[in-house]
């Protein structure tokens, strides 16, 4: 698969430089068509429970801040794809829509080749979880987090996290065109997790595709380090960009128990490509 379409969601949020940078970068590596979108919020959803001691006024004024801080999140949104995307000589194309993000998100990304998201985080600040669930199952399209810090390119050296498992099966070949352009690409892969597909396999399968790859086995981790290790690997090797699968297990697992997935996303300074 070529990379002829890249949609990236501009929230207007403190990582919307960052996010809308990567973006530009890897339509620029690709000579992609850039189509960014923000979507704003419909105040009248946005409203709590209604209590018995809240006025008509007290609703009022709420409901009017929330209207400020969407017109404000707008605003911001459209300065950055005004200051990074207009003057790039891309071709790029700027989408403004209410409603809610995660459908909205979900039906564009599912007519592009590649969705660039912004890496959530901890403040409140970025993508909703839903949003990125919605990127990351309901669009069946490879999903670049994006780091706090833009990218300068599109990831000339490559980790690929790889257990033999479908979901790192579909990811690797998601991230062909990535790994064709790659300097160096290195499979990595934890203790015998990829006894299902050895790695062997995999090599031989990607320099039948024109992609010079080597394996690197690192030592077994449980699953609650996995995702530290691999981020760990990923920074030994100076990569600039990950490539892995999403939730090998349930997502409300992973949220009780903790897994490579949720770490990741939760530190990772580098961008990741992503697939389920």
């Amino acid at each position: 698969m070529s990379i002829k379409t890249i949609l990236v969601l501009n929230d207007g949020g403190g990582s919307r430089e960052a996010t809308v940078g990567t973006a530009v970068a890897c339509a620029r590596a690709f000579s992609a068509h850039l189509d960014v979108l923000h979507v704003r919020p419909d105040p009248e959803t946005m409203v709590p429970v209604v209590g018995e001691a809240m006025t008509g006024a007290m609703v009022e004024q709420m409901m009017e801040a929330m209207a400020r801080t969407v017109e404000e999140r707008a605003a911001k949104a459209r300065a950055a794809f005004d200051r990074l995307c207009q003057p790039s000589g891309l071709s790029v194309a700027w989408h403004e829509t209410t409603g809610r993000e995660p459908d909205l998100l979900a039906g564009s990304g599912r007519v592009s080749d590649l969705i660039v998201i912004g890496r959530p985080n901890g403040d409140g600040d970025g993508p909703m979880a839903a949003t990125l669930d919605a990127a990351l199952f309901d669009t069946g399209r490879p999903v670049l987090v994006a780091p706090p810090k833009a990218a300068a390119t599109a990831g000339d050296r490559v980790a690929v996290a790889w257990n033999g498992s479908a979901q790192s099966a579909r990811i690797v070949a998601a991230a062909l065109p990535f790994l064709k352009r790659a300097s160096e690409v290195v499979i990595l892969s934890g203790g015998e997790d990829d006894k299902r597909a050895p790695a062997a396999q995999l090599l031989s399968n990607l320099s039948r595709h024109g992609v010079k790859a080597r394996h690197e086995n690192f030592p077994h981790v449980s699953e609650a380090q996995l995702g530290k290790a691999l981020l760990e690997q990923a920074a030994r090797l100076s990569a600039g960009m990950l490539v892995m699968g999403a939730y090998g297990h349930s997502r409300l697992r992973e949220m009780i128990l903790g897994g490579a997935t949720r770490d990741v996303l939760a530190t990772a300074e580098i961008p990741v490509l992503m697939g389920h």
